[in-house]
């Protein structure tokens, strides 16, 4: 959604419906937002040639249509545990492309994809930022590989908040993606 459409193309970003509301992104002073349009991760796709690289076991692969922001998650997992046991393609990790839907001041509603194709299950576990006591399982039983999303609840509002998911049967030495959010006040 673009403030000021007077240097772009209809086919990028201008088709886009305008804000409404006063815009500070279009302040060009210094200090200030450089860009006239400024998108959203999750509102961008990889559109090129579905493309992978590396030997099995160590391969990494981009798909046509992949959000930007599962592509973030997915090249963050490798900087963390490295391309191979924990982040390739054709081995089993943890899911990527894990994001937080509707938050209220009790629940949180957690969405994943990227998942193993010979996964047995996913676990979602919560914790809080500030002094975190420990992961706790949220689910109780593992979540079953066609559903992609899970619901927390019994959370504590105004409260900021971690969650993982994870493959089921995945090496506990992996380290997946973490989101943060905060629930709502009451």
């Amino acid at each position: 959604m673009a403030c000021n459409c007077s240097k772009c193309s209809s086919k990028c970003s201008c088709a886009d419906t305008a804000l409404t509301n006063p815009c500070s992104y279009t302040d060009c002073s210094v200090g200030s937002e450089r860009c006239d349009d400024i998108q959203s991760a999750s509102c961008v796709s990889y559109t090129g040639t579905s493309f992978q690289i590396g030997p099995a076991s160590a391969q990494i692969m981009i798909k046509s249509g992949d959000r930007l922001d599962a592509v973030i998650q997915k090249f963050a997992m490798i900087f963390a545990n490295g391309l191979g046991a924990c982040t390739s393609e054709d081995l089993q990790h943890d899911p990527y492309n894990v994001f937080a839907g509707v938050i209220t001041s009790s629940t949180a509603n957690i969405l994943w994809n990227g998942i193993y194709s010979s996964s047995t299950g996913i676990n979602i576990y919560v914790d809080t930022q500030v002094s975190p006591q420990g992961w706790v399982l949220a689910n109780a039983t593992p979540i079953v590989t066609t559903v992609t999303n899970f619901t927390i609840t019994n959370l504590v509002a105004s409260t900021a908040y971690k969650v993982k998911v994870i493959d089921n049967g995945n090496s506990s030495s992996c380290k997946p993606i973490e989101i943060l959010f905060s629930t709502l006040a009451t």
